[in-house]
């Protein structure tokens, strides 16, 4: 039988408040924020340049830290640094105990963590946690041989992740090489690097503004107040700093209340398009979201914007696999301007340049790319329920006997 010690979330930790003001003067060349770290996984897939961006974050963590996402904690995120940077004010960085530094990660990813992150957080629409409460949290650790069997256990669930993930990463450059068998090789446009977007001369295929392929002008969403009230509790779609990569947007949620007229404005119908006209990042600005499927009540906030596609022309699917690729980002990246946030306008969304083929072959690209991102998305999710059971391992384990 293990032998077990309750402590504080605090005794086994600290918060790092190291900051910068030139970081690349101080060495640092990367960055991340909330954007960068995925629900419920432990590693840093992407990040973003600070030479490229010139981000306004100052606050510094170092390899093994781990990040933790104050904003929002039910969204789950928290992952281990493999490198030195900068991130954003949004993430608390941490530093475990030398003692559980093994075991730290996932007691951060065990359930009841959350639970509490979540119930100590405050505000309405964008919720946040703190360190000084996440200390307060209890849990009880095992003796080092107990610690020892659980790190053995969690390793063996994490070698299943690593697997998988490789298998996402072949996914990713699959759908990659396809884009380019798609729209370079098939469709004539020339390559990305170029703008603004040109098609090859023998190429049959024209390039239209998005506004020609609309049934109605773009809509800005909705801006809801904190504490505002309404008759209709709704879920509402905010994705300021995020990416998604699949056809649903149902994890991206929170539930408001709002008002009859709003709710009847900014309601979400299958097959709208959404473009993030704000981002905190650079990189995420024109990103899309395609409501598919759609069983819940839905409206979407004032950083997003919504088109509605004439599909006798264009079918929203085509679009939104066309919006994510090489093309498309680059040209939100050239039209973005960056302040404090990086923003598109209504009318730079009308104008983005789209390839139109015949719907025939709209419907096979469809076909092509709706196969490659279910077979990664089932990857992810195999990645999540692996992980998930590795959480609810940890988490028994760290109750009290």
């Amino acid at each position: 039988m293990t032998d077990k010690k309750t402590i504080k979330f605090g005794d086994i930790c600290r918060e790092v408040k190291l900051s910068t003001r030139d970081p690349i003067a101080d060495g640092y060349d990367r960055y991340i924020g909330l954007e960068h770290l995925d629900s419920g996984s432990l590693k840093i897939k992407r990040w973003g340049m600070i030479a490229e961006d010139n981000p306004s974050f100052t606050r510094v963590f170092k390899k093994g830290h781990i990040l933790f996402g104050k904003r929002r904690p039910y969204l789950k995120k928290a992952a281990i640094a493999e490198f030195d940077g900068i991130c954003s004010g949004d993430i608390i960085v941490m530093e475990p105990d030398i003692n559980v530094k093994d075991l730290f990660p996932f007691i951060v990813q065990s359930k009841d963590f959350w639970e509490w992150s979540v119930q100590t957080s405050s505000g309405s629409l964008s919720p946040r946690t703190k360190f000084k409460s996440l200390a307060n949290f209890e849990l009880a650790i095992p003796d080092s041989n107990g610690r020892k069997l659980l790190i053995q256990e969690v390793r063996k669930s994490n070698e299943v992740v690593k697997s998988t993930d490789l298998l996402v990463d072949a996914q990713e450059q699959l759908i990659k090489s396809q884009y380019y068998k798609t729209f370079k090789d098939e469709l004539g446009v020339k390559d990305y690097t170029t703008y603004p977007l040109k098609i090859n001369s023998t190429s049959s295929i024209e390039i239209k503004p998005l506004k020609e392929l609309l049934l109605s002008k773009p809509q800005n969403g909705q801006f809801v107040k904190k504490g505002s009230g309404g008759s209709v509790d709704c879920f509402f779609l905010n994705v300021v700093d995020g990416y998604v990569n699949s056809y649903s947007t149902e994890d991206r949620r929170e539930i408001i209340s709002c008002n009859q007229s709003d709710f009847d404005k900014y309601n979400l119908k299958n097959g709208d398009l959404l473009f993030n006209r704000s981002s905190l990042v650079k990189s995420g600005i024109g990103w899309p979201f395609l409501v598919l499927n759609k069983a819940k009540q839905s409206t979407f906030d004032c950083h997003l914007i919504r088109v509605n596609v004439n599909s006798e022309i264009v079918l929203p699917e085509y679009l939104y696999i066309y919006a994510l690729s090489p093309w498309a980002r680059k040209y939100f990246l050239c039209v973005g301007q960056t302040t404090t946030m990086t923003t598109i306008s209504q009318s730079e969304i009308e104008n983005f340049p789209v390839p139109v083929p015949p719907i025939s072959k709209q419907k096979e690209i469809v076909t092509i790319f709706s196969n490659l991102f279910s077979l990664r998305n089932r990857f992810e999710e195999h990645i999540k329920f692996v992980s998930l059971l590795s959480a609810e391992y940890i988490n028994n384990n760290l109750k009290a006997d």
